[in-house]
């Protein structure tokens, strides 16, 4: 059948529009592979250039991958290894992993697939170079460690296994690991990290830092308001410049200065604070509490260990406040002018039973001649204010002047 003149130009028209999509969506130009021996390896390596996009998205079946905002277009260096005994059986381990570079509207992607599962010998390394100002990062891998420097937008990544470490990122990070180490440092927004087991280090994140891992330590420098979540390591955070919530299955809790409330829970390690501005809550399954600068009130409650408390809070400043401990000593230290009303007990005192050097306290004791002595201590101090109750079941309480 004969087309008319205006159905040719439809058909010409519709088939430029599939052309220019094949253009924008075809792998971009890169250079022929070199296989080469290094040591005991085959290694292929390939290396391309794309121009920049706003984002760079990359997905891989296997790899490890390396991303630096230091280029004004995107590059990139692919390193396959393999521990084949013979450059052809490499060369066929190198073809079960195909890579390819492409640019779809303004987003530059990465992909890698596997053909086979059978590649145990292989082995692959990614480093892209990319400008600084991509506006958005996104790098998912199912076998390999990332690492990300340099970018000043948001940061996506995934892995299902390997270590994750990102340096000097002005977006907002987050990163899930399957069960690796995962380190971070000079994050000027917010921060999101997650493993299955691995331990976190945190040097400095400005914005709010959430840290979950099924298992491992976590320690942090200087960081923003602060969530930390550990299914039995310890946590540490140096500097907290909001509100710091950290809890452990079975670990110890070390916190340096916070600039906020802190919520502290533990399994069964110490807790050591050494200020704090805003409400302070503890509880431990049976270790010792050492908290030192309370800005506000203290709520602690440990199944077996001493409680040291150190209140430098004013009299417009000081909330209602608990320590109780079921086996272990209390030393309490309270301002000389604080105002406040004392309510403390010990089912079976140790020692002098409760000491206070502060004037207004009552205190008495009931049994001891022939079992157990119980003692407890009431009174207003300084005209009274709000309540501080004191309890141990076993130990001694004493309520001293600080220094």
């Amino acid at each position: 059948m004969k087309r008319g003149p205006y159905q040719g130009a439809a058909a010409w028209r519709r088939w430029m529009i599939a052309a220019a999509t094949l253009a924008l969506t075809a792998p971009l130009w890169a250079q022929s592979p070199k296989v080469f021996r290094d040591g005991d390896s085959w290694v292929e390596e390939t290396t391309g250039t794309l121009s920049a996009g706003h984002e760079f998205r990359s997905f891989l079946d296997m790899g490890s991958v390396q991303v630096q905002g230091n280029s004004s277009q995107v590059s990139y260096v692919v390193r396959k290894r393999s521990r084949a005994g013979s450059e052809e059986e490499a060369r066929r381990q190198f073809e079960q992993l195909r890579i390819s570079a492409t640019k779809v509207g303004d987003a530059v992607i990465l992909e890698g697939r596997l053909l086979s599962h059978n590649v145990s010998r292989l082995t692959a390394d990614i480093m892209v170079q990319i400008p600084r100002m991509t506006q958005l990062v996104k790098v998912e891998t199912k076998g390999g460690n990332l690492a990300l420097s340099s970018v000043s937008g948001s940061v996506i990544g995934a892995t299902a296994g390997g270590n994750v470490k990102v340096d000097m990122v002005s977006g907002p990070v987050k990163i899930m690991s399957g069960g690796g180490n995962m380190e971070a440092s000079n994050i000027t927004s917010d921060l999101y990290f997650q493993s299955g087991g691995g331990n976190v280090s945190i040097d400095r994140a400005n914005g709010q830092v959430v840290v979950k891992t099924g298992g491992g330590k976590v320690w942090i420098g200087n960081a923003g308001p602060t969530t930390v979540e550990t299914g039995a390591g310890n946590v540490d955070v140096n500097r907290c410049n909001g509100d710091l919530h950290a809890s452990t299955g079975g670990g110890n809790l070390n916190f340096g200065d916070v600039y906020g409330s802190v919520t502290a829970d533990t399994g069964g390690g110490t807790v050591k604070l050494a200020s704090a501005k805003g409400d302070v809550r503890v509880v431990t399954g049976g270790g010792a509490v050492e908290l030192m600068k309370l800005g506000q009130s203290a709520h602690v409650e440990t199944g077996g260990g001493t409680i040291t408390a150190q209140f430098v809070a004013s009299r417009s400043q000081f909330r209602d406040s608990m320590l109780r401990t079921a086996v272990g000593n209390v030393v309490v230290y309270l301002p000389r002018d604080l105002g406040v009303n004392v309510h403390a007990s010990t089912e079976m005192a140790n020692g002098a039973g409760i000491t206070s050097t502060f004037p207004g306290l009552t205190i008495s004791s009931e049994g001891g001649k022939y079992g157990p002595k119980s003692m407890s201590a009431e009174g207003s101090l300084n005209g009274g204010g709000p309540i501080l109750r004191v309890r141990t079941t076993i130990g001694q309480i004493d309520i001293r002047q600080s220094q």
